[in-house]
């Protein structure tokens, strides 16, 4: 299951997951966008097992995706779908959305799914970005709540946390765990989150930084790795604070309390 991909990284990441042989469920939050996907993808001859529709800043519609995906017996889940807002929004349960929709409902949905994945043996691959070194994240404060919001930095903040997380699951889980947690930066690419987000262009293919996302989600080739963090097809040091030990596992622990697990 790949979320977000109606379009973007997400739709050229499930054409290339068709392209090696894999199955997918699309994922997105319009009926409409999420139907044209799947038919497209039909059309391109990738096998599409299912459909869900899901707003990831709604943790409702968030856990009833993780029962549907459950019921579809996915063994990969792709966390690709982000937003970036350029003001401080809130969720209608008032936490900001950037936040929200880029860490704490994708790490929602990852937990609901980890059962499965671990009995079915699985893969978790967290779609991050090479911005992550950038971040400037405030345990005390990571929904800006009591600081100025800034957009790049909510958004910065929010990629190292998919970064970290990848790292810090992989670790408590272990190295022999039936499954895998990876990082991506797949590229920078023009996709509309990049060019209404952050005003800037992208310089990559979707097709390149799909099929490397593909990569690392299916091919038996890096089938063994974990707790990597990946720039395109080769693993890479993640830069900054992405190398902080202490604050993966700090954000962690702050996670799952705030999501209300043990």
């Amino acid at each position: 299951m790949i979320t977000g991909s109606t379009d973007g990284i997400g739709l050229a990441t499930a054409q290339a997951v068709g392209t090696l042989g894999g199955a997918v469920v699309v994922h997105g939050r319009d009926p409409d966008r999420v139907a044209r996907a799947a038919a497209l993808l039909a059309s391109q001859g990738v096998s599409v097992v299912g459909t869900i529709t899901a707003d990831l800043a709604d943790r409702e519609a968030v856990e009833r995706m993780a029962a549907e995906a459950g019921e579809l017996g996915v063994t990969v889940l792709v966390n690709n779908a982000g937003v970036y807002r350029r003001e401080r929004e809130e969720t209608a349960d008032g936490h900001e959305l950037t936040w929200t929709v880029n860490h704490l409902h994708l790490t929602l949905l990852t937990v609901l799914l980890l059962d499965d994945l671990l009995d079915r043996g699985g893969r978790v691959v967290n779609v991050s970005a090479v911005v992550h070194g950038r971040a400037r994240l405030d345990l005390a404060d990571p929904e800006f709540r009591d600081r100025r919001y800034t957009h790049f930095h909510a958004y910065a903040n929010s990629k190292l946390a998919n970064l970290l997380m990848a790292q810090e699951f992989a670790r408590r889980l272990g190295a022999d765990a039936p499954v895998t947690f990876n990082a991506i930066h797949p590229g920078v690419v023009g996709t509309k989150l990049l060019t209404e987000g952050m005003k800037v262009e992208g310089h990559d293919e979707p097709a390149v930084a799909g099929a490397a996302v593909a990569r690392l989600a299916v091919d038996p080739s890096v089938g063994h790795l974990t707790g990597q963090y990946f720039q395109g097809l080769e693993v890479a040091q993640p830069a900054g604070p992405g190398g902080d030990d202490a604050l993966a596992a700090a954000l962690y622990d702050l996670t799952m309390a705030e999501l209300g697990f043990d």
